[in-house]
């Protein structure tokens, strides 16, 4: 057999109950009124009070909490993404989730420490070019040989436009021929 749960009354619902009750025993209108009038009020929460008044014994030597004194209690800040130093692998997770990307990317750009290529892998990870950059991570491969192939391939880059830069050069010095 399942108990159901009883919906908890609304304060105006718990008001009118009252209001009725002393209807029926014969109160005058005006004295209904007032108890309706006053137990909506008795139900309303307090307006940022204090739970409890200053006491200034010299006994008591808790702190005064912030509830206590009527600040705002608010959510605690939030804690750090990463407990300890993460995997490549994780950081290439966290890369394509927009969420922790400003995270991922400061302990990645962090490991790095060739101006050059971290310039690179930052411009690969603003363009979203993030299976560039995960091409290179496999599970249990260290930190420096990944760093070793995102330079790799930064050199060869390079030198791949070094060489079309040398090209166009050397087309535009060529003289022309006309016949």
């Amino acid at each position: 057999m399942k108990k159901t749960k009883r919906r908890q009354k609304s304060c105006a619902e718990i008001a009118l109950t009252r209001a009725r009750q002393a209807l029926r025993q014969k109160k005058h209108p005006v004295v209904v009124c007032w108890v309706f009038i006053t137990a909506l009020l008795s139900i309303s929460a307090p307006a940022m009070s204090p739970a409890t008044l200053y006491r200034s014994d010299k006994d008591n030597d808790w702190p005064i909490s912030d509830y206590e004194r009527g600040y705002s209690t608010s959510r605690k800040p939030r804690r750090e993404r990463y407990s300890e130093q993460p995997s490549m692998k994780r950081l290439m997770h966290d890369l394509r989730r927009p969420a922790a990307r400003e995270d991922a990317t400061q302990f990645l750009l962090a490991r790095i420490d060739n101006v050059a290529l971290r310039g690179w892998v930052f411009n690969q990870i603003r363009e979203d070019q993030i299976n560039r950059l995960a091409l290179h991570v496999h599970p249990g491969l260290p930190d420096n040989t990944v760093i070793a192939s995102w330079q790799a391939e930064l050199d060869s880059e390079n030198t791949a436009n070094d060489e079309a830069i040398n090209d166009a050069l050397q087309t535009q010095q060529t003289p022309r021929h006309s016949g």
